[in-house]
């Protein structure tokens, strides 16, 4: 039973007590609360340094790895400068034959003195022919795909063939250029031939030129000796026979095919 005074009320001390029991709770899970945070704390806290931990055994491993690289190497340089000296003391070359024995093996030395010394011009004129075919398919059609590239050097050896245009490759690719207007090819005369190449796509180029004059060589241009990209459309374009659109140009032929006749590529028999 709960005392009261003569007004009806309760006592203080019984009202401070459940003051006090309602602070005591507040307490506990105020304290529980923080417990909880300083173990999620915690947890995080081993987390990161397990993440840490891992990090530096990664960063130990590739430094190790890198140390045993280097240490390869070392005893790789190590080898080839205790080689050195041995091969540039010892003979790389067998001794060269005397002239005496050339002789006796073979007699008079006619084939040189009956040399044919244009063949020696003849071969120096493909190099240069080759390397005239090399520019027009880089300048040209570097961008392009291997049969854009096959398309521009077909044009220009069915030029060589016909009677109206130079009988060499040089001869096609370069005229007009010493002209301020009216160069065939317009790298020949607009300064294109100035500016640095990319070596890659030029020893393509030469690769493909020598192939071609080797023989793989296929009429993808449908007997064409005209092109002009496909973004533009040329006046004379409109006086000449479309054949053929190969990325990005529109290859043309001259209305009438007897004057191609001489330039039918061997490889369409």
């Amino acid at each position: 039973m709960t005392l009261r005074n003569a007004r009806g009320e309760a006592p203080a001390v019984a009202v401070e007590r459940g003051w006090l029991d309602i602070s005591w709770t507040g307490r506990s899970l105020v304290a529980a609360a923080f417990l909880s945070v300083c173990m999620l704390l915690t947890a995080l806290s081993a987390t990161a340094s397990v993440r840490r931990a891992d990090a530096m055994r990664e960063a130990q491993a590739a430094l190790a790895g890198q140390a045993a690289l280097v240490a390869e190497f070392r005893t790789y340089l190590a080898e080839q400068n205790a080689r050195a000296p041995k091969a540039f003391n010892g003979p790389r070359l067998k001794p060269a034959r005397s002239t005496e024995d050339v002789v006796a093996e073979h007699g008079a030395v006619a084939d040189l003195v009956d040399f044919d010394f244009d063949e020696l011009r003849i071969a120096q004129n493909a190099a240069k022919e080759r390397n005239c075919l090399a520019q027009a398919i880089y300048y040209e059609a570097r961008s392009e795909p291997r049969i854009g590239q096959l398309a521009v050097a077909d044009v220009v050896l069915n030029r060589v063939a016909s009677p109206l245009f130079p009988n060499t490759i040089c001869g096609v690719v370069f005229q007009g250029a010493d002209r301020k207007t009216g160069c065939q090819f317009t790298f020949t005369c607009d300064g294109a031939m100035k500016m640095a190449i990319n070596r890659r796509k030029w020893a393509q180029a030469q690769d493909l030129a020598g192939a071609i004059l080797a023989g793989l060589r296929e009429p993808v241009s449908r007997h064409a000796t005209h092109y002009h990209a496909t973004y533009v459309s040329p006046p004379w374009s409109k006086t000449l026979t479309p054949t053929a659109v190969i990325g990005s140009h529109k290859f043309y032929r001259f209305p009438s095919r007897t004057r191609l006749a001489a330039a039918e590529p061997s490889a369409a028999k």
